[in-house]
């Protein structure tokens, strides 16, 4: 038996180098058991014999979890770790030929042409676009007879008013064949776009040209290094993260091409 977990890190990192990881190491296991974050179980549903969701929280940072805020429960989770189980802790970086990636989401009728993430964290706000930049884009997209859609948390997103679905607060497996269906994703670098990559749905990125784990840029990121399946996608990063509503829209027209005013 493998016990693999609690996943404790960022969810890109569990996306991009932890998923992926235990599906292939699964195959040596009779049983696999995974401890994810509560709403992950998604990720796991494929080849996983028992998913536990936990709910520690804390700073997550690639592979950690720093400054626990209920250890609590932590020490139940070790205590759910079966005498005689192989253990695996969280991991940092895997290669993609350590993984196994599968296409996730099933592909239906569309709820909305274009999904959108109004990133409005409170950790690091420089990376939320404002309200007034949000609102001119999407006039610009609706403008092209666009159907537009929105995803995310409550609490972690803008709330925007406009004629659009407001598809947040979706369970995961819900949110995977919404992005599956959709002809693009649109974005600031966050969860949802590294979603879009692992269901082979078209997605725009604005992004800043820093270096970030491993001296990997965003662009790296999301052209190579995070993008398994090769999914197509469009980084814009000469305006970090605050780019103009015009070329983010223009920026769509490139993605799907005949959608331009």
């Amino acid at each position: 038996m493998l016990f693999a977990g609690p996943w404790v890190g960022e969810f890109g990192w569990e996306l991009m180098h932890w998923q992926g990881f235990l599906r292939k190491l699964s195959r040596a296991y009779r049983k696999t058991v995974v401890c994810c974050p509560s709403g992950h179980e998604a990720l796991y549903a494929d080849f996983a014999s028992e998913i536990l969701p936990h709910d520690l929280r804390g700073t997550a940072e690639c592979n950690v979890l720093r400054a626990i805020r209920n250890p609590e429960e932590l020490d139940r989770i070790r205590r759910l770790i079966p005498a005689g189980a192989d253990f695996l802790k969280p991991l940092g970086y895997q290669p993609f030929s350590r993984q196994e990636f599968i296409r996730f989401g099933k592909r239906g009728e569309a709820a909305a042409d274009v999904l959108f993430h109004p990133r409005g964290r409170a950790f690091g706000t420089d990376r939320n676009w404002s309200v007034d930049r949000w609102r001119a884009l999407l006039d610009i997209l609706r403008g092209r007879g666009l159907r537009l859609g929105c995803l995310g948390l409550r609490g972690a997103t803008l709330d925007l008013e406009g004629d659009f679905l407001d598809l947040r607060d979706k369970p995961l497996s819900e949110t995977l064949d919404l992005i599956a269906s959709a002809k693009a994703v649109i974005g600031p670098s966050s969860g949802p776009m590294h979603l879009a990559s692992l269901c082979g749905t078209p997605h725009l990125v604005w992004t800043d040209k820093a270096q970030y784990a491993r001296g990997r840029t965003n662009r790296e990121k999301y052209e190579t290094w995070w993008n398994p399946l090769a999914t197509p996608v469009l980084v814009l990063d000469a305006h970090g993260f605050d780019p103009p509503p015009e070329a983010v829209a223009e920026g769509v027209s490139t993605l799907l091409p005949g959608t331009a005013a």
